[in-house]
């Protein structure tokens, strides 16, 4: 037999060019980290601070988004993260994104500019502001009135994005059916007898835990919610109509909204309560409804009939670290972006063209359990990133 011998000198070699290469990329990541470590403790103390903070500086930090209203507008409570520099409403950027239900993409974007009298532009809704908590021990709701003379409407209108022509506050929610103009707790009547809705929104302040029933008798037709569940819905063009239903709440105030609107021929609208730990049914008296300070203008000076009522807030013109702020942000103010809306072939703020209007909007991410993505920016800077879905598209509610 013969023994074959195989020489193994390029296995050999192989080996040695192996070791070379590793060596050589050792080398240089010795040499990297010693080149930094000379660069670090080259700095001056200031220069090393900076560095530190330099992941952390020139960001949005999100305390809060929320329904401001049950269409297309959404809240932000926020503030700079503590590292940042002064910032002008002109360096600061959001986008709103999400897929429809038809799976097509919407994309919005604006700066944090106001630009007065021109609510549509390519900022704000509104102007910006220093968040101030909401007290809510304020006596009364909030009444917001609208004028539908001509509507002929046999079911609720929607309210959304309308102005109010009116504002009040209701001490109590109790006209028994009349044809005349109802009186209100601030003195006077409504300027209507006919023709008109209310939208009543505050807080309840509930005595004791337990099971409540709240009844809500109207002529025509009312909704009520508490605490974010609709609890009566009494729709419809009807005469005195009661309806009623039960919720589980805690002692506390808790929220309330009402809406109500009247055809014609007679009008009426009384709230009632009760509950299973001894208090018995009643309208629900004024000591126990209250609305915050930021719901409405309590000097009085932007209320008056056809008024364009703003918040008493004061603008913020300059954006300051550690501050708390809020602003509202519409879903149709981009003046550009995938799918934008108002096209050269669409009216502007219409709904001449499917989407519009509520794309991206509260009550179409919770009507169709959709999800949306909330990006705020700093020119020069970070970003922030929200993903959120909206559970109870009801004005002031949390998003998740």
């Amino acid at each position: 037999m013969k023994i074959r011998r195989i020489k193994d000198e390029a296995a050999v070699g192989l080996g040695a060019m192996i070791l070379f290469i590793s060596t050589g990329i050792l080398a240089c990541l010795i040499l990297a980290t010693m080149i930094q470590m000379v660069e670090v403790t080259a700095q001056t103390p200031e220069k090393i601070a900076e560095l530190s903070t330099r992941e952390i500086a020139d960001k949005i930090i999100v305390h809060e988004i929320y329904v401001w209203d049950d269409f297309d507008n959404y809240g932000i409570i926020w503030e700079l993260a503590p590292g940042s520099s002064f910032k002008d409403p002109t360096e600061l950027y959001w986008l709103l994104q999400c897929t429809d239900e038809q799976d097509k993409y919407w994309a919005f974007w604006g700066d944090f500019q106001y630009i007065p009298g021109q609510p549509w532009n390519s900022g704000l809704q509104g102007p910006a502001h220093e968040f101030t908590p909401k007290l809510q021990d304020n006596q009364g709701l909030k009444a917001e009135w609208y004028d539908n003379q001509g509507a002929a409407n046999t079911v609720l209108p929607d309210l959304a994005n309308r102005i109010p022509d009116l504002i009040t506050v209701q001490n109590q929610i109790s006209w028994s059916s009349s044809g005349g103009s109802w009186g209100l707790s601030s003195g006077g009547n409504l300027p209507w007898a006919d023709e008109y809705s209310l939208r009543a929104s505050g807080y309840i302040d509930v005595p004791a835990d337990g099971t409540y029933t709240f009844e809500i008798e109207s002529d025509d037709g009312s909704r009520l919610w508490v605490d974010g569940t609709l609890i009566a819905d009494n729709d419809g063009h009807h005469g005195m109509t009661t309806v009623s239903g039960n919720i589980e709440l805690e002692a506390g105030l808790n929220s309330i909204n009402l809406e109500y609107f009247e055809n014609l021929g007679g009008a009426g609208l009384i709230l009632r309560w009760e509950n299973n730990v001894g208090l018995g049914s009643q309208i629900v008296p004024a000591a126990s409804l209250f609305h915050d300070s930021n719901m409405i203008d309590e000097d009085g000076d932007r209320t008056a009939l056809g008024a364009n009522v703003q918040e008493d807030w004061i603008s913020v013109n300059r954006f300051e670290p550690g501050v708390l702020y809020e602003v509202n942000i519409d879903q149709n103010n981009g003046l550009s972006g995938s799918n934008y809306p108002k096209n050269t072939n669409v009216i502007p703020h219409t709904n001449n063209e499917a989407g519009i209007g509520d794309a991206c909007g509260p009550r179409q991410l919770n009507e169709h359990d959709l999800e949306a993505e909330l990006t705020l920016i700093v020119a020069n800077g970070g970003s922030t990133w929200n993903h959120f879905k909206v559970i109870d598209s009801t004005a002031g509610s949390r998003i998740a």
